[in-house]
């Protein structure tokens, strides 16, 4: 059910994180600390008029992707991202659904994630090194999607793509079961400025 997911990194350039989340827009974006969402005309073009100097605070943006999941996009973090912070993420999980980020900077491309109940896991794509909790249901959602049990070898290699920031998305589309489609960058998002602390990330 996993189709080979957009390339961010040639969408973006190398940095950005991206969150699935099973609530509501405006729940994310409360969650993650923006005060006052509104309308953004433009989509995530609003992101094209700002430069990584204006931040903190930064823009954040969310979208609908289906009744059920939305996506939350950040562009600018000097320190981290609020996306991987694990408040954030156990307040956007959901019995069943969890809560999953995926990020690449010119230093690290990894995915965190937290399961409704649970402590935050996390995995490096390009290696799929693990460390914290992964329930039984991400670990069968993980190697559908082609991820080994282990670390990567030759013989047992993580999926192919195209850059590892589009690996770093499969990985949670396949954690979240949701998808990021093309059509979704262009439609209605809701976006605000939040200053909320980063945290450092494995």
């Amino acid at each position: 059910m996993h189709a080979q997911p957009l390339d961010l990194t040639r969408l973006w350039g190398e940095g950005w994180a991206i969150t699935f989340a099973p609530r509501t827009p405006a729940f994310c974006l409360d969650a993650m600390g923006v005060d006052e969402p509104a309308p953004l005309p433009d989509g995530l073009a609003a992101f094209a008029q700002r430069t990584p100097f204006d931040g903190p605070p930064v823009l954040v943006a969310a979208a609908v992707l289906d009744e059920r999941w939305s996506v939350v996009v950040e562009s600018e973090a000097q320190t981290g991202w609020v996306g991987t912070h694990p408040d954030v993420l156990e307040t956007l999980a959901a019995p069943e659904a969890p809560a999953c980020t995926a990020f690449s900077d010119p230093n690290k491309v990894q995915v965190v994630f937290r399961e409704y109940g649970s402590l935050v896991g996390g995995l490096e794509p390009r290696t799929n090194r693990r460390w914290g909790h992964f329930g039984d249901h991400t670990r069968q959602s993980l190697r559908e999607a082609g991820f080994p049990d282990d670390y990567a070898t030759p013989q047992h290699p993580v999926p192919a793509a195209p850059s590892e920031g589009a690996l770093a998305l499969l990985a949670a589309q396949a954690i979240t079961r949701a998808e990021l489609r093309a059509e979704h960058l262009k439609g209605p998002w809701l976006g605000g400025l939040t200053a909320k602390p980063y945290p450092t990330t494995p």
